[in-house]
C-alpha cells in the first residue's frame, strides 16, 4: 500500500531543489508530444526545467513548449497533490497539464504499491479543476510501474475534457516516462461538439540520468 510522502517533499528526491536566482535549473525533462484529433497531427517537444522548491512545497518548474508553428513558455508551481498553479494568461495546453500533474506523484511513496492498489487526486488547474484516478496494472523489477488513468477537467468557461489511458512511471527517477491519453472534450472551439484527441507522450531526454534517449 502507498503512502503519502507530504513530509519529506523536496528533501530527498532528485526533482528541484530551491537555489538562487538565475542559477541552472536542477533538471530538465524533454517529451516528445503527437496529438491527433481528426486528420489533424500535432508534433511538438516541451522541455520541463525543475527551478525551486518553497517552504510549502510548492515544486516550481518551466514549460518551453515548440511545435511546427509556435513557440509557448510558461512557468508553472506544482503542489503535493497535483494542483497547478499559473499566471499564464492564456493556460496550459493539454500536454502541459497532463505532465505536470502526473509529476506530482513524485509525492506518492511508490515503493509499496501493488497491482490492484488506486487512489483519486482532486484540485484546481489553470482555469478549473480536475479529477484524477489512479489504479496499478503493473510493478516491474526495474522500477517502473504502469498505471491505468482517469481524469476529468472542468473548467469556469463550461468546457471540460474526459481523458483515459495509461502511464508507464519511473519510480526511481520519479518522472513519468510514457503517457498515453485519449480524450473527449467539449466546449473548447467555436462549437459545442465533442472533439476527440489522442495524445502520445514520451520522455526523451533527462538530465538527472545524463543522457537522451
Amino acid at each position: 500500500m502507498r503512502r503519502f510522502l507530504a513530509a519529506v517533499l523536496l528533501s530527498s528526491i532528485p526533482l528541484a531543489a530551491a537555489g538562487p536566482a538565475g542559477a541552472a535549473p536542477a533538471r530538465e525533462l524533454q517529451y516528445s508530444i503527437v496529438a491527433t484529433s481528426g486528420d489533424i497531427v500535432r508534433r511538438a517537444t516541451v522541455r520541463v526545467d525543475f527551478v525551486g522548491g518553497s517552504p510549502d512545497r510548492i515544486m516550481d518548474v518551466s514549460l518551453d513548449e515548440v511545435d511546427e508553428a509556435s513557440e509557448r513558455l510558461a512557468g508553472v508551481g506544482i503542489d503535493p497533490k497535483g494542483s497547478l498553479i499559473t499566471d499564464q494568461r492564456q493556460g496550459l495546453t493539454n500536454e502541459e497539464e497532463a505532465i505536470c500533474s502526473f509529476i506530482s506523484l513524485e509525492s506518492e511513496d511508490l515503493a509499496g504499491v501493488e497491482v490492484g492498489d488506486h487512489w483519486d487526486r482532486e484540485g484546481p488547474v489553470p482555469g478549473g479543476r480536475s479529477h484524477t484516478h489512479y489504479a496499478v496494472l503493473a510493478v516491474t523489477q526495474d522500477g517502473y510501474v504502469d498505471f491505468a488513468v482517469a481524469r476529468d477537467v472542468r473548467r469556469d468557461d463550461g468546457s471540460a475534457a474526459r481523458w483515459t489511458g495509461t502511464m508507464h512511471y519511473d519510480a526511481d527517477s520519479v518522472v513519468p516516462s510514457t503517457i498515453v491519453l485519449n480524450g473527449t472534450l467539449t466546449g473548447d472551439g467555436a462549437s459545442d461538439a465533442p472533439r476527440t484527441v489522442a495524445i502520445a507522450i514520451h520522455l526523451t531526454g533527462d538530465t538527472f540520468k545524463g543522457r537522451q534517449h
